[in-house]
């Protein structure tokens, strides 16, 4: 049995309040959601709603859902002795209105919700919005998006294949997968997809709806809508099918079969022998109506109060989101991951290890990388050195000669003798960027080349 959080207040007084933060089986959960709740809006305003201990009965508890732009207030009766039955279950903080909202707001961001709009980006090249994606929150193998530009271009090119798909950005990777297996139980779809639930915020996962609308020059198009994650595995508890059947096409000779779930389950390897290499699989539910029906109406979830936003400012946001739940707050920073970060000090540009305390720290060379690597911390760098690393990223032949570059170095120097004020920003710059352009041995040649100038200067 799958297990979530949900929380409910309890009001004793007129500015006494206490948060309880309960585990329960996803499918309650699920059915509370169900309910009609009392009240939906903004923090506040569902505060004000809240019945106190002595206007209700002891068994109703006051639970609060998030939703996209606020919440909602469902009064469940649990039954008798519900407080009682679950004593030690969860954890629980006493404090003021002010106090108990700060609270919540903390941990509904721990469990991965957030209360504003989903990100809906409409009409758009569809592998290149979901590359920047890539790039500002999966940290590691970011080549299993490659898999996911391959499943979405072949479903693009093909007007008889599925139009809507389910993706997911994460630190250690992303997943793509056609949107109703997902729905059907015991599907490898179905059982990645809930994999990263709130026991793993460190994935910090970005879920996308996605609607393939076919190619245009060459390029996917389609809409991209932003999930609520943590929302979508709650539906998923009361919405999801069994698998019945299974469809197999066999690669040669190009064969179709439909076999049993239980025959698939259980024969599986012999069902391959016997009629050759599996090309594609699906799965089949008893109601196919009903599935499609769960599909259509979870689209709500997501659809509603999107906010339509351009992707450079939606990873902004996702940058700044990321930085200040780590408790980096500065925002003099750009966030880094750590594969650029090793890249940016290999090459001698500044990258900082940003502290949970708000602090920030210079690293020295790759040894001081690894230290902090190891220790979790996450790394930013500045706008002009971010950008400067992006020539490094870049497999492509350098401009200028190691030659050329020593006597642009050489050049900027000189020029920085003249001691103008207004050129030395620009001239460090230069310099800077001269340097850990060329090699290693490269730098020591400009600074000699620099005591020559002075030297010469002086005489």
């Amino acid at each position: 049995m799958e297990y979530s959080q949900i929380n409910t207040i309890t009001k004793f007084g007129p500015d006494d309040y206490s948060l309880w933060t309960l585990t329960m089986p996803r499918d309650q959960i699920g059915e509370i959601r169900q309910g009609t709740p009392v009240i939906e809006g903004d923090m506040r305003r569902v505060f004000e709603e809240i019945r106190s201990v002595d206007q209700q009965p002891e068994s109703v508890c006051n639970f609060l859902l998030p939703q996209s732009e606020g919440l909602r207030l469902l009064r469940v009766d649990m039954g008798e002795n519900f407080t009682d039955r679950n004593r030690y279950n969860g954890s629980s903080v006493r404090g003021s209105r002010e106090e108990i909202m700060v609270e919540l707001r903390e941990v509904l961001k721990g469990q991965g919700y957030h209360l504003y709009g989903n990100a809906y980006f409409q009409n758009v090249d569809v592998l290149e919005t979901l590359q920047k994606i890539v790039e500002h929150n999966t940290d590691y193998y970011q080549t299993d998006f490659k898999y996911d530009m391959e499943k979405l271009t072949q479903a693009a090119g093909d007007r008889n294949a599925q139009r809507h798909f389910l993706w997911m950005s994460r630190g250690g990777g992303t997943w793509c997968f056609a949107e109703p297996e997902v729905y059907v139980r015991r599907t490898n779809a179905h059982n990645t997809w809930n994999f990263y639930g709130a026991g793993n915020r460190s994935e910090h996962v970005k879920a996308f709806w996605i609607e393939l609308k076919g190619m245009r020059d060459e390029k996917v198009m389609g809409d991209i809508v932003e999930m609520d994650y943590q929302k979508h595995l709650d539906y998923l508890c009361t919405h999801s099918f069994e698998p019945t059947a299974v469809e197999i096409v066999f690669k040669n000779p190009n064969d179709v079969r439909t076999f049993s779930y239980q025959e698939y389950d259980q024969n599986f390897q012999s069902i391959a022998q016997r009629y050759g290499t599996v090309e594609r699989v699906s799965f089949r539910v008893a109601d196919p109506y009903e599935l499609s029906r769960a599909v259509i109406e979870a689209h709500g979830l997501f659809w509603d109060a999107t906010e339509p936003m351009g992707i450079e400012d939606y990873v902004k946001r996702l940058d700044r989101d990321r930085l200040h739940d780590h408790g980096y707050t500065a925002d003099d920073l750009i966030l880094t991951g750590p594969l650029d970060a090793e890249k940016a000090v290999k090459n001698g540009l500044a990258c900082y290890a940003l502290s949970s305390d708000g602090i920030k720290e210079l690293i020295a060379d790759q040894d001081d990388f690894q230290k902090h690597h190891y220790r979790g911390v996450l790394f930013g760098m500045e706008t002009s050195e971010r950008d400067t690393l992006q020539y490094f990223k870049q497999d492509c032949t350098p401009l200028f000669s190691h030659e050329e570059m020593r006597e642009i170095c050489a050049l900027a120097v000189q020029a920085g003798m003249e001691n103008n004020p207004e050129k030395a920003p620009l001239l460090d710059r230069i310099i800077h960027k001269a340097e850990c352009a060329m090699s290693k041995v490269e730098p020591q040649i400009a600074l000699e080349q620099e005591h020559e100038f002075e030297m010469e200067d002086r005489e």
